[in-house]
């Protein structure tokens, strides 16, 4: 992938992260697999378990937005690093943009 589809993927993950309805729904489910879990009956293995993979799943769609919006401002600064390299190697070699 390039560095300019890193960055825009990155772009658009800090969209979703920082929608307040994304945050508002991504808090409000999780706190109700969490309430789920508290009151359910300790033999309810399975059920507990299913909540447990809920709430992994949950917490792995977030890090993995989370990763995405990281990887492309590493990205954006190889970016720029590149572009400041070629533009000292013009300069050294006295050309112009």
């Amino acid at each position: 992938m390039s560095l300019e589809a890193k960055i825009h993927q990155a772009s658009r993950a800090k969209e979703v992260l920082d929608n307040e309805v994304y945050q508002q729904a991504f808090t409000d489910y999780k706190t109700e697999i969490i309430k789920q879990w508290e009151t359910s009956p300790a033999r309810d293995e399975d059920g507990r378990q299913r909540l447990w993979l809920m709430l992994a799943t949950l917490n792995k769609v977030q890090s993995m937005l989370q990763t995405t919006m990281e990887t492309g401002k590493l990205a954006a600064q190889e970016l720029e690093h590149k572009k400041s390299i070629a533009d000292r190697l013009k300069e050294s070699l006295g050309m112009t943009l």
